[in-house]
């Protein structure tokens, strides 16, 4: 966890921490990688988007008038091309982890209450 690292402080044992160390990055280091092989995108409590590597899907969003989008984002980094027609084992694969996601943190767009989902931390 970059916040508790970077502070000197001790990650908390007592619970899920999901958060990974990303200072590498964040500074520059050669060779740094990401510590995460998939990423999550939400918007508040909606999961929009899931990245594994090159490949980014883009959840469908009907009241948003968003279809699902499979992106390759090596060869596009602006998404202007929707590959999901071309690779549906790619789809597939990426909706998995989405499911997998929601079972653990939710998704409100689904009506779906995650496991491991937790009010967040307050100062008072």
């Amino acid at each position: 966890m970059p916040g508790a690292g970077l502070a000197g402080a001790a990650v908390p044992s007592d619970r899920i921490i999901d958060g990974k160390d990303i200072w590498p990055l964040m500074s520059g280091a050669s060779g740094a990688k990401s510590p995460h092989d998939v990423l999550f995108y939400y918007r508040g409590p909606q999961l929009q988007a899931v990245r594994s590597g090159k490949w980014k899907l883009v959840l469908a969003q009907p009241k948003q008038n968003v279809a699902t989008a499979l992106y390759d984002l090596e060869a596009d980094i602006s998404e202007t091309a929707d590959l999901s027609a071309r690779y549906p084992k790619m789809v597939a694969k990426m909706e998995e982890l989405a499911e997998k996601c929601r079972e653990d943190l939710g998704d409100s767009l689904m009506g779906r209450k995650g496991r491991n989902c937790r009010p967040p931390g307050t100062c008072e």
